[in-house]
């Protein structure tokens, strides 16, 4: 790793947050990545969920090799599941104390899969964009994030980019267009601490973490996307949620079933409880064209697909 005072490392540390489980056949291959990021300071904090295979004497073992720069989160929660797996690791986060040495940098944090591979200049790319950000917005929320190549299990190119092989409007950025599809995925995210003291606790009513970060960031602080592929995302049997091809648009056979289509009823339900929980807590925070797109989006709820599509309408030109 660079030394912390080389003249051409980004000043500040990275925290990074790999929450793990059942994940001994590419974790290490994912932590020696983790570690091994060009011009950055790294440090890695860990929690696994109960593994029932090797995981966890992994990670015991590379605690004994890197002592100080890779921490194990232990406790008897159990078996959280992977976003409140994030959401403990992310609160300790909040309290973590850089080493001495490191003292008198920002430490920012990232968010990391057991699968994946990082390229070498993620987090140095990630912490340049994210200096800019808080530079133009001092002290607020700030969060960056990327594509990322799709690979198979042996490593083998499915597709170059992520954005591009699911059809991902990531140029819609957004509030408005955040609260109807999460183009983040949290994997590649970066953020300052800022946004974590502003976001958390995740509350139960969150469709998925990282979409809810996504969220504050939008409506409080900055948020950028980094258009270049900066992780190997791995596909294979055991995804927790996993990269899909784009499908083409359904061929409806009359007006009447397009009208009451009803395919995205569940969505839109989830839509509409995650924004009811963003009003309720940050409503002092928000502009009045904030207040309103979330009070479009709760009405998402009402099982009238031809209002329901209206309202998401609405939304994607606000």
């Amino acid at each position: 790793m660079t030394d912390a005072t080389s003249p051409t490392l980004p000043p500040g540390t990275v925290l990074v947050l790999l929450p793990v489980y059942n994940g001994e056949r590419f974790l290490a291959n994912q932590i020696d990545s983790i570690l091994s990021q060009e011009r950055v300071q790294v440090l890695l904090l860990c929690r696994d969920d109960a593994s029932s295979d090797r995981s966890l004497d992994i990670l015991r073992d590379y605690v004994a090799r890197y002592p100080g720069q890779v921490r194990l989160l232990e406790d008897q929660r159990g078996n959280l599941g992977a976003s409140a797996n994030f959401s403990v690791l992310m609160q300790a986060a909040l309290a973590f104390e850089a080493p001495a040495a490191l003292q008198g940098q920002p430490v920012y944090v990232a968010l990391a899969d057991q699968d994946d591979h990082w390229h070498g200049d993620k987090l140095a790319t990630g912490v340049a964009r994210i200096r800019e950000l808080e530079a133009q917005h001092p002290g607020l929320p700030a969060l960056v994030h990327s594509d990322l190549r799709v690979i198979n299990e042996d490593g083998g190119e499915i597709a170059p980019s992520m954005a591009r092989y699911q059809g991902l409007q990531v140029q819609r950025s957004g509030f408005a267009a955040q609260l109807l599809s999460n183009t983040l995925t949290g994997c590649t995210s970066l953020m300052n601490r800022a946004l974590l003291h502003k976001s958390l606790p995740v509350p139960p009513q969150a469709i998925m973490h990282d979409w809810w970060l996504s969220l504050v960031a939008s409506a409080l602080g900055s948020r950028d996307y980094l258009d270049q592929a900066l992780i190997d995302y791995r596909q294979h049997a055991h995804n927790a949620i996993g990269a899909k091809a784009q499908t083409e648009p359904v061929v409806f056979r009359s007006y009447f079933h397009r009208l009451f289509d009803d395919r995205h009823g569940e969505i839109f339900q989830l839509n509409a409880r995650q924004a009811r929980a963003f009003l309720e807590r940050y409503r002092a925070e928000l502009t009045l064209r904030q207040k309103f797109c979330l009070w479009l989006a709760s009405g998402l709820s009402l099982r009238l697909p031809p209002l329901q599509r209206t309202i998401y309408r609405v939304l994607r030109l606000l």
